[in-house]
């Protein structure tokens, strides 16, 4: 019997595993803890000076504060923006804590990395500040995308040396439900750039890179993998997820697949639309190998026992279902 991480592994190469892994299987960490991209978890300010709160509404997950754009043009970032002290950060100790919370040894270890170029420059200027800033003044958007850059692969040089991860999953979410922020060109000339260059970074400390993306962002799939990402999530299927596989699968595997717009993740889901809509998107997507099972459920709560309840039901079909999906 092969272990989670190894079955995990086998979707990440590409190769059909032995059951259809689940992200409830991961050992994942980072995203929430990193109080120098998120603030406290109790809500403040990042290592950027940004403003957070932490709300029910978003499932207790930290928001940026409105109206607090630190400049409204670009060419000023220079001036304006300050890094955080990446060394001031309890690496060793926040290591220690995660890793805990399950087992290395058997278990795929995925470091959460938010706030990559475009959701960092939002956060700095605000989103119509930075799309305008996308328009007006390309040459110094690439410069400020090219230094977040170079602290992000600051940033994965240290979750190497204290987390050892399998897989750093970087977010940028450039998409809305109907499509993306810009157009494809102006995604490939500005951002793109600075994601290949952190992922080159990554894959030569050993790590395997992904991207975090929600919406629909099927346009730029081929981009992600010419960035070097091995994988993507999370896959909403407001994008032809089935499609992609076809296209793609031997190139990228897919983390989600889950209705997370629909009435499947709302918090009047019966057990039994959950336990449906688990099938429904193993059904469809696994077949392809390259697949990862992801979904969550929106949950109105800060509480993080409450959320992990209203998950449970997701994690168990997840796991019943998957384990026996390719003895069929």
């Amino acid at each position: 019997m092969i272990t989670s991480k190894e079955n995990c592994l086998l979707a990440l190469e590409h190769k059909k595993p032995e059951w259809v892994p689940s992200f409830s299987e991961m050992l994942m960490c980072g995203g929430a803890e990193e109080t120098f991209e998120n603030g406290p978890r109790t809500g403040g300010k990042d290592g950027f000076g940004v403003g957070w709160a932490v709300t029910s509404s978003s499932g207790g997950q930290g928001t940026p504060l409105p109206n607090q754009s630190q400049f409204d043009d670009i060419t000023e970032w220079k001036e304006k923006v300050v890094f955080p002290d990446l060394d001031a950060y309890d690496w060793e100790g926040s290591a220690k804590a995660q890793l805990s919370a399950g087992n290395p040894d058997t278990q795929l270890v995925e470091y959460q990395c938010w706030n990559w170029s475009f959701l960092r420059m939002t956060h700095i200027m605000g989103f119509e500040n930075a799309l305008c800033a996308m328009m007006e003044d390309e040459e110094a958007c690439m410069d400020f995308f090219d230094a977040i850059a170079d602290y992000k692969i600051r940033l994965a040089e240290r979750i190497h040396k204290y987390f050892h991860p399998d897989m750093i999953t970087s977010f940028d979410d450039v998409a809305t439900e109907r499509g993306l922020f810009m157009a494809p060109d102006v995604y490939r000339r500005l951002i793109k750039p600075s994601h290949k260059k952190v992922n080159d970074a990554i894959r030569q400390m050993g790590i395997l890179p992904a991207i975090h993306c929600c919406g629909k962002c099927e346009d730029i799939i081929p981009d992600f993998i010419e960035e070097g990402n091995v994988a993507w999530s999370s896959a909403q299927p407001i994008n032809d997820i089935e499609k992609i596989l076809q296209q793609y699968g031997d190139k990228l595997t897919v983390i989600g697949g889950y209705d997370t717009n629909g009435k499947p993740a709302q918090p009047t889901a019966t057990t039994e639309e959950i336990q449906a809509e688990v099938r429904r998107a193993m059904d469809t997507y696994a077949p392809y190998g390259s697949y990862i099972f992801f979904g969550f459920m929106l949950v109105d709560s800060d509480n993080p026992e409450e959320v992990m309840k209203a998950m449970m039901p997701i994690f168990e079909e997840a796991g019943r279902y998957g384990r026996d999906f390719y003895k069929k």
